[in-house]
């Protein structure tokens, strides 16, 4: 199933964190970007989230800038449940869908990114382009319990 053929819409984002911790952050020394990236579901609405999170680091465990965000993308009802949903009650994103989701939601990121640090020293910290594709190695299969 190409990711094209399937009938959804971007209809949300929320930021669930974000905190800047200047006593974490250093000027000198390299930064680090730790990068997360999950998959969640919402029968009732037939929406498929996507949430990443973001932790800038100059000392090891120590972040200096975190940002959190869950995308939410609606899938048309009757794609949701005769194509999205398997026999065993699981519901398959492929991986073509989820790496563009994940694009979607990357680039929503550097923009909350950069409102949110517009005026202080921290928006010098910008989300790099990441490689979604190598991040997701395979369809995501997601359990309802």
């Amino acid at each position: 199933m190409a990711y094209n053929k399937l009938g959804f819409s971007f209809t949300g984002l929320r930021t669930g964190s974000f905190a800047i911790i200047e006593k974490a952050f250093k000027k000198t020394g390299e930064t680090n970007l730790i990068t997360g990236l999950g998959f969640g579901l919402d029968i009732e609405g037939h929406i498929v989230t996507c949430n990443a999170r973001f932790s800038f680091e100059k000392k090891k465990d120590q972040p200096f800038l975190i940002l959190e965000i869950q995308a939410l993308f609606e899938i048309e009802k009757n794609d949701f449940q005769n194509v999205m949903k398997q026999a065993d009650n699981t519901y398959l994103v492929t991986k073509g869908l989820a790496v563009h989701f994940a694009v979607l939601t990357i680039g929503s990121a550097r923009g909350i990114l950069h409102a949110k640090t517009e005026g202080t020293p921290f928006n010098e910290f910008l989300l790099p382009t990441i490689d979604v594709n190598s991040m997701l190695q395979e369809d995501v299969i997601l359990n309802y319990n």
